[in-house]
Order: C-alpha cells, then sequence, then structure tokens
C-alpha cells in the first residue's frame, strides 16, 4: 500500500488539471492512512505486550487482556482467564525448567534449559521441579483480577500467609507444607531467566521477586516456630509479561496443576498448551519433561503416567482419550 500511494501520488504530479490533481492526492493520502493502520496493527500483533491507549475502556481493557498481556496508561496486567484456571507461558510448561524428575537444586550459571520450538531459556539459579510450577502457579492465583503487576516504575507487591498459599495449592498446612512452600519460594526468587522466543531475544527476567522480609523468613533456621500465620510478601517483576504474548500462554486448570505430581503432572500442564494432537518424538519429550533415566525406562514410565491420565476421576480439560506410542513416537489425544 505504501508503494502504490506514492506511485499514486508521482500521477498526481502529471495530472492535466487543478481538481484531478487533487483527487489524486487525496488518494494516496488515504492509501497511506490505511497502511499505516495494518502497519500499527502488524507491530501490535508481534510485540509480546498489547499498548492500549490510556483512555481505553475497561471493556476494551478485558477483551485485550483475553489473549495476551496489556499495559494501558502506566499499567501493566498479566492476561485474565477463569477463575479454575491459572495463566502460565508456553515456553515455560513446554520445557524442562520445572523438571518432572526429583532433581537436587544445584546452583547453576547461564544453563541451557531443553524447551520445545523456536525457542531458548538460559537459567541463572537453582534448577527447580514440579512443586515449583505449583508454588509460582498459586502466587499468581493470589493476584486479584484487576490489579495490574506495576504501574509505570512502582511495582504491586502482594502479601498473603503460608497458610493461603498452602489453600491455593489445595494442601493440608503443616510443618512440612510451610517448609516446602518457603524453599520454592526461594528458588523462584533466586531464578533468572534469559528468553528468546521466536527469533527475538525478551528481557531478562525472574519469576517472581520477594521482599527482605520474606527472604529473611525463607533462610531462617528456626524452623521451631513455623506459622500458617507467617506472611510472604511477593512481586510478578514486568519483564515477565513478555512471555505472555499473543498465542504464546495457556489457561491451565488448578487440577492439572495440583492433582498429580511428577511426569503426569509435568504432561498434564505440557498438554494444556496443545490445541490438537500430534506424534512428538520420545527422545525430545524426554528432554523436555527434565527426565533423567534412560530412554527404555522413560518409555515405560512415559506409557503408566498416561494411562495414569486417562482415569474417569481425570477432569476432561486434560483426560487423555487415547494415546499411540510407538518406539520412537508418541501421538496423545485429549
Amino acid at each position: 500500500l505504501k508503494a502504490q500511494a506514492a506511485a499514486v501520488r508521482r500521477t498526481a504530479g502529471l495530472a492535466l488539471d487543478d481538481t484531478t490533481q487533487a483527487e489524486t492526492l487525496a488518494a494516496s493520502k488515504t492509501l497511506d492512512s490505511v497502511a499505516n493502520s495494518q502497519l500499527r496493527q502488524l507491530n501490535a500483533q508481534q510485540e509480546p505486550v498489547l499498548v492500549l491507549p490510556n483512555n481505553a475502556s475497561e471493556i476494551e481493557l478485558l477483551r485485550a487482556r483475553q489473549h495476551r498481556a496489556v499495559q494501558r496508561d502506566k499499567a501493566l496486567y498479566l492476561p485474565v482467564s477463569r477463575s479454575d484456571t491459572v495463566a502460565l507461558p508456553n515456553v515455560l510448561l513446554r520445557s524442562a525448567l520445572w523438571s518432572s524428575a526429583n532433581v537436587a537444586a544445584l546452583f547453576v550459571t547461564d544453563q541451557n534449559v531443553p524447551t520445545q520450538g523456536d525457542a531458548s531459556i538460559r537459567l541463572t539459579g537453582r534448577m527447580m521441579r514440579g512443586y515449583d510450577r505449583r508454588v509460582l502457579a498459586a502466587c499468581l492465583s493470589c493476584m486479584p483480577a484487576d490489579q495490574p503487576l506495576c504501574v509505570g516504575t512502582r511495582p504491586n507487591w502482594i502479601c498473603v500467609s503460608v497458610w493461603q498459599l498452602s489453600q491455593k495449592l489445595q494442601v493440608a498446612f503443616g510443618r512440612n507444607v510451610h517448609a516446602a512452600v518457603l524453599e520454592s519460594l526461594g528458588r523462584l526468587d533466586d531464578a533468572w531467566l534469559r528468553v528468546r522466543l521466536k527469533g527475538n531475544d525478551l528481557p531478562a527476567c525472574r519469576l517472581l521477586e520477594l521482599d527482605d522480609d520474606t527472604r529473611a523468613l525463607v533462610l531462617s533456621d528456626n524452623h521451631s516456630a513455623q506459622r500458617g500465620s507467617d506472611l510472604v510478601t511477593f512481586r510478578i517483576p514486568a519483564e515477565l509479561a513478555a512471555l505472555f504474548g499473543p498465542a504464546s500462554w495457556s489457561a491451565v486448570s488448578e487440577a492439572a496443576l495440583h492433582d498429580h505430581s511428577g511426569l503426569p503432572a509435568w504432561l498434564a500442564s505440557y498438554y494444556s498448551t496443545h490445541a490438537v494432537p500430534y506424534p512428538l518424538s520420545i527422545v525430545a519429550l524426554r528432554s523436555w519433561s527434565g527426565s533423567v533415566c534412560d530412554l527404555r525406562e522413560f518409555r515405560r514410565r512415559l506409557k503408566r503416567a498416561l494411562a495414569q491420565l486417562q482415569h474417569d476421576d481425570v477432569p476432561e480439560g486434560f483426560r487423555v482419550a487415547a494415546f499411540e506410542l510407538t518406539d520412537s513416537h508418541v501421538t496423545v489425544y485429549l
């Protein structure tokens, strides 16, 4: 359209009368305006965070947040999903960041994290497991739907009790749960991610940030004073919004997050990001899931995990209807 507008302008210069020239120039301006509008729409589609005008209505904001992260004026919002789901980035759900194996929480520096598709993840921090995915989801679900991550440079902090987080995790509070939640918050706070997605480097980000008092609580060795009323204060960093672009996140059901553990839990979250079934390499799936067993053992565990997700008590949102398992590939039908 830009080229057509330029051609029309050149034609205007050859017009024999003023009226024809004026009409031709007006047509070129119209083509220019349409081209600029389409260019703005294309750029908005490519950017992970949609920037709305500061006078955008609440309905316009809510409609946009059903598809991606959104900024209106100085307020930055994550996508909104149903109350029984949690919005999480596909690139993380399809990776070994939250390993299905019970890995040791070793500190790593700029370590590659296997992930699916045209993406890469580099982790600096302690290695994590599926429980950390659950705790991050619990923290995200503590955020009111209408609360932005930040307003300008001013972050929105969230303060909840350890007991409240245990309820979000759907477990009975106890001393072991108290310790597990705090340890997981410490791992999430330590983690720095460098993500490259579809050929673009996204801003380096943390998964969440604890305040100083909560860090002190996490590091405390006074385990005899563990109480459900202990408060933790955290915020979700603004940089994380870049992982919630259009078609880059999924609304994962709380049942998929909390009803299972190990490989079944990883598969439930992973397949929540898929719209249609297609064959996947078992070698690749083992890598993305963070499994550390040999291929033969992984294939056996995969078959058992998928059979577990076929049970009638598994919610339909991620229940496996059938699966085809060959020596090299697996296809799952939800």
